[in-house]
C-alpha cells in the first residue's frame, strides 16, 4: 500500500484502498464521546488493521478483537476520548503484545507528533539527556529518545567529541522507548569501522525486503575499538532495542541490565474520526544474516542485573576493562573499589554517622540522607562518602579515614596523587544558651 495513503487527510478519502464506510471528516466535535462515535473508530481502526498490518492474518484477527469488544459492550462506559483510547490500545495489543499497536486522541485545535513523539525535540535536547565522565575517566551518555529532528546531528557530535578522550564508554537508553532509527544509526554508526556493515533486515508486508547499513562517513569522533557498554531496562523500546540489538549482534557492546521491552516493529499513525490516530506496525525487523528477531523477547544482555543497579555495574566493568588494557594503578583501583563498595551495598551504621560528623581544621563533614557528605571548606559543595568499612570512605580516587573519638578524633585524607594529610576534629560547640547565640533561654512560664 503507498506510504501516502497512510498518511490521508480528508481529500484523500476517496482513495479506494483505504475508504472506511464509516469514515468522516466532520468539523470539531464535543469531547464527550457518544456510542455512535466509539462505533466510528472501532470499525475504522479494524479496517486499517485488516489493510495495514505487516502480517495480514494478524492484521485481520485484531481487528476482530476490537469489534468483539464493541459488541460485549467494553466501551459502552467511556465517554472520555482519552480513556477510550486507553482502554482500545489495551485490547489491540491483548492478541500478539505487539508494544507498537495503539490508538491515540489529539482533541480538536491540537495535533499529535508524528509517531507520538515530542513536538519540540530541541527543547529535549534531541533525546540527549546526559553527559558525564564518571570516574576512572569512563564517559557516559545517556540518550532517553532518539529525537532525529533537524539539527539533531550536531547535537550527537557535540557529545560525542566532549566524551572522545575517555577510555571507555556507557551509553544509558533505559529511559529510552525509542524514536528514529535513522539517529540510532548514526550514533552507533560512530562506534564502528568505517567500513559499512548489514545492521537489520526490514520485511514488509508486500515487496522485497530491504536490508540496512552502519554509515561509512560520520562527522565527529569515530572509535571502533573503544570498550563500550549499553544499558537495557525493560523500558528500552523500539528505535533504542534496534541500537542495543545491532551492537550486541555485531559484538561490539556488553549489554548491562534488564531485557529490553520486546517491540521489534516498525509502525506508521493512521488518521482516523474526531482527532484519534491508530498507530500500527508495518514492518518486522530482523538480523541480516540470522534473522533472528527482538520482536516479543528483547534484547538479553550479556550482564544481567536489576535496572537500577545497572550503571554500577556497566561503570566496574568498564574500569575493568581500563584496567585490563593499560594495567593497574592505585589510582584506578581505589575508584574500581568505591564502585564495588556502591555496589555490594556497604553501609555504615547510623550513629557511627552522626558521631563522625563535625569540623576537622576546617574541613566539614555532615550526615544528610543516611551517608556522610565531605565539604572542603564551610560553604563549599559538599560531596558524598561512600563508605567501605573499618571507618574507611571513598570519594573517587580519594580516601577518608577516621580515626579516634571525641576531642582525639582525626580524619587522615589519602589524596589520589599518593599524599596523605590529617586533621584534628574541632572542639564540639557548648550548646548551653550562655555560649550558644543560636540558642535562646524558654521563656519564663
Amino acid at each position: 500500500m503507498p506510504s501516502s495513503l497512510l498518511h490521508r487527510s480528508c481529500a484523500a478519502l476517496a482513495l479506494p484502498a483505504l475508504l472506511l464506510p464509516v469514515l468522516a471528516c466532520a468539523q470539531a466535535t464535543p469531547n464527550t464521546l457518544t456510542a455512535a462515535r466509539r462505533t466510528v473508530v472501532i470499525n475504522e481502526a479494524a479496517e486499517v488493521l485488516t489493510d495495514v498490518y505487516v502480517e495480514a492474518d494478524t492484521g485481520r484477527l485484531i481487528g476482530e478483537v476490537l469489534l468483539r469488544r464493541l459488541a460485549e459492550g467494553a466501551y459502552d462506559r467511556l465517554d472520555n476520548p482519552a480513556q477510550f483510547a486507553d482502554a482500545v490500545s489495551r485490547d489491540m495489543r491483548s492478541l500478539n503484545n505487539d508494544l507498537h499497536l495503539g490508538l491515540q486522541y489529539s482533541p480538536p485545535g491540537t495535533a499529535v507528533a508524528a509517531g507520538g513523539g515530542q513536538a519540540n525535540p530541541r527543547a529535549r535536547n534531541f533525546g540527549l539527556a546526559k553527559v558525564e565522565i564518571l570516574d576512572g575517566n569512563v564517559g557516559y551518555l545517556e540518550i532517553t529518545g532518539f529525537m532525529g529532528a533537524e539539527g539533531y546531528r550536531d547535537a550527537v557530535v557535540d557529545a560525542l567529541r566532549l566524551l572522545s578522550r575517555t577510555d571507555a564508554m556507557i551509553i544509558d537508553v533505559r529511559r529510552n522507548g525509542g524514536g528514529s532509527g535513522e539517529m540510532s544509526h548514526f550514533i552507533f554508526s560512530h562506534f564502528l569501522g568505517p567500513e559499512p556493515v548489514p545492521t537489520i533486515r526490514i520485511k514488509q508486508r508486500n515487496g522485497e525486503p530491504r536490508v540496512r547499513q552502519s554509515f561509512g562517513e560520520v562527522p565527529g569522533p569515530r572509535r571502533p575499538d573503544v570498550p563500550l557498554l549499553v544499558l537495557t531496562s525493560e523500558g528500552t523500546g523500539s528505535a533504542a532495542e534496534e541500537f542495543s540489538f545491532v551492537l550486541r549482534h555485531l559484538g561490539r557492546a556488553t549489554i548491562v541490565g534488564t531485557r529490553t521491552a520486546g517491540a521489534g516493529h516498525m509502525v506508521t499513525d493512521v488518521p482516523l474520526s474526531d482527532g484519534f490516530t491508530a498507530r500500527v506496525s508495518v514492518t518486522r525487523v530482523m538480523a541480516p544474516d540470522t534473522h533472528a528477531e527482538w520482536e516479543g523477547v528483547g534484547v538479553q544482555p550479556h550482564i544481567a542485573v536489576e535496572a537500577a543497579a545497572a550503571l554500577d555495574a556497566a561503570h566496574e566493568e568498564a574500569l575493568n576493562r581500563i584496567r585490563a588494557a593499560s594495567g593497574p594503578t592505585s589510582a584506578l583501583d581505589r575508584v574500581l573499589e568505591v564502585v564495588r563498595a556502591r555496589r555490594s551495598g556497604v553501609q555504615a551504621n547510623a550513629d557511627e554517622l552522626a558521631g563522625l560528623a563535625g569540623e576537622y581544621e576546617g574541613r566539614v563533614i555532615s550526615q544528610s540522607g543516611g551517608q556522610l557528605w565531605y565539604a572542603r571548606r564551610r560553604g563549599a559543595l559538599a560531596e558524598p562518602l561512600v563508605p567501605l568499612g573499618n571507618g574507611r570512605f571513598g570519594l573517587g580516587g580519594t580516601r577518608y579515614i577516621f580515626s579516634g573519638r571525641d576531642g582525639s578524633a582525626r580524619l587522615t585524607i589519602e589524596q589520589s596523587n599518593g599524599n596523605t594529610v590529617q586533621f584534628q576534629r574541632s572542639p564540639l560547640p557548648d550548646p548551653s544558651p550562655s555560649t550558644n547565640p543560636g540558642l535562646s533561654s524558654p521563656s519564663p512560664s
